[in-house]
């Protein structure tokens, strides 16, 4: 029995699988899949087993993009299951089903045959009034219903267990941040990641996150927190780059009143409030020294003492600590405390930039496309030679700069589609597989490395020099070999600090 009316149709369609793409012609939907003609048929059997992204346009309805599944081969064609399908593309593609449904004497659920459609099936039980004007959400309530009713008697007791604990705990009561749909991937380097957040999470060690800025460390952190027994308590983040020098010991660990002029009363540092939790350390690596001292004392004995206070308090709190910074080297220019770097490097976790993350920086551009265009109450879809500029630009703001390139063309962009130009992904790109002479390779990746290490570095050629492991006058030669740009103040050309 279905769980959705189907229509017969002639749609077209085009399929994307890994990085083929093909056109097909949809012949029958419904709410929960389709049946698409003969395009996949050249296709690595392999390949099929693994999920697709459809594209097509409804009329009145506009342009919809979605995984599926291919779920069954026939001689003409597959039958391809829709998942993941968000709300608003839902009640569009519902929408258009109901407006092209024609009611004859059968049940569009069961195929139980009436001389007259009554209002509700007797053999399969559904409500038959699609005009009703809440029949969307009845459907989706229904279609759980009856999907738990076939499938309950073949569940083991302790599967059914696991399924009321899974509605009662995690489903109605644990309702995870949309944020933390952003943190999606599966490169190598983000699988790994996500097995040391799981291994990590069930522990109480402190952790440092290592990875560029805007590759989703405060993100990492959150990850871990909400994994751990520590989920129900606070999730406390503090900046150490943000907050000015003579600002920081009291955002730290607090303040009694009088202690100094303006404290007017007593105040607890984010120590303090993050008790039973986990405080998130971001940018420690700008941390200034004498606040380095007092926290590593604090990470040794977990007592809090305030400015001003003769006594301290024991807190029970997880420190996760992030930089983007070479600590390494910070702790050779006497930057950072080697003691304070083996205290918080109990676990590290390292974040790939996104350039080297695959296929998952299609899955989030589309993932981030989605959910601003719901936020604007729009429906807008990537050309094909927008996608080709997003998976061949190499994104050197990694996650954060993609988000602010999308959000910006979603509102440049006209009618249901982005361009590349919308995108205005102009700068360095991924190099495509090709015959390329080995010496002009090379000196690709050479020149695109120092750019990148300069600008860490605030084109500071000693501290680049040493990153690079070359001698000043090397790396002067490199830069006139390669005709850098390093006129940028350091003030101007110095990363932004941020996840």
């Amino acid at each position: 029995m279905r769980v959705s009316p189907r229509l017969t149709v002639q749609i077209p369609a085009e399929i994307e699988l890994g990085s083929t793409r093909k056109d097909a012609l949809i012949v029958n939907i419904g709410l929960e899949g389709a049946f698409v003609r003969n395009s996949l048929q050249n296709l690595d059997p392999k390949a099929l087993e693994f999920g697709l992204m459809i594209r097509y346009e409804l009329p009145q309805e506009g342009l919809l993009e979605h995984p599926a599944r291919i779920v069954r081969k026939a001689e003409d064609g597959y039958a391809l299951s829709f998942y993941e399908v968000d709300m608003l593309l839902r009640t569009k593609l519902w929408q258009y089903i109901v407006d092209n449904l024609i009611l004859g004497s059968e049940c569009p659920f069961c195929g139980q045959h009436y001389p007259v459609l009554p209002k509700m099936c007797k053999n399969c039980g559904w409500d038959l009034v699609f005009e009703k004007p809440d029949y969307f959400e009845y459907r989706e309530k229904m279609a759980v219903f009856k999907r738990l009713e076939g499938k309950v008697n073949e569940l083991q007791v302790e599967q059914l267990q696991r399924l009321i604990n899974y509605v009662d705990i995690d489903l109605l009561k644990s309702k995870a941040s949309e944020e933390m749909q952003e943190f999606v991937g599966t490169s190598p380097g983000m699988l790994q990641v996500f097995s040391k957040i799981r291994k990590v999470a069930k522990t109480d060690l402190s952790v440092l996150i290592l990875g560029e800025s805007g590759t989703g460390k405060e993100l990492t952190a959150l990850a871990i927190h909400e994994r751990s027994a520590r989920k129900a308590k606070p999730f406390v983040t503090i900046n150490c780059a943000a907050i000015p020098e003579n600002l920081l010991e009291a955002e730290l660990f607090g303040y009694e009143k009088g202690s100094f002029t303006g404290a007017y009363a007593s105040k607890k540092g984010k120590m303090e409030a993050a008790d039973g939790g986990t405080v998130f350390l971001d940018e420690i690596g700008e941390m200034p020294m004498n606040l380095q001292s007092k926290l590593l004392r604090f990470l040794q004995d977990r007592v809090v003492e305030r400015i001003g206070s003769t006594s301290g308090k024991r807190v029970n709190v997880r420190v996760i600590a992030a930089t983007n910074c070479d600590l390494s080297l910070a702790i050779e220019e006497n930057k950072f405390r080697s003691d304070l770097y083996y205290r918080l490097d109990e676990f590290t976790i390292s974040l790939p930039p996104l350039k080297d993350r695959g296929e998952d920086i299609l899955v989030l551009a589309k993932f981030f496309l989605n959910k601003f265009s719901r936020e604007m109450g729009l429906t807008k879809a990537f050309t094909r030679k927008a996608i080709d500029a997003i998976e061949s630009y190499s994104w050197p703001g990694n996650v954060r700069q993609m988000i602010n390139k999308i959000r910006r063309a979603i509102v440049m962009s006209d009618g249901s589609t982005i361009s590349g130009a919308d995108l205005g992904l102009d700068g360095p790109r991924i190099a495509k597989p090709g015959v390329v002479p080995l010496k002009e390779e090379v000196n690709q990746i050479e020149a695109q490395k120092v750019k990148e290490i300069l600008l860490l570095c605030g084109n500071n050629i000693s501290k680049a020099a040493k990153l690079l492991k070359v001698s000043r006058p090397s790396l002067y030669s490199r830069i006139k070999k390669y005709n850098i740009d390093t006129s940028m103040s350091r003030k101007q050309s110095r990363p932004i600090s941020g996840n």
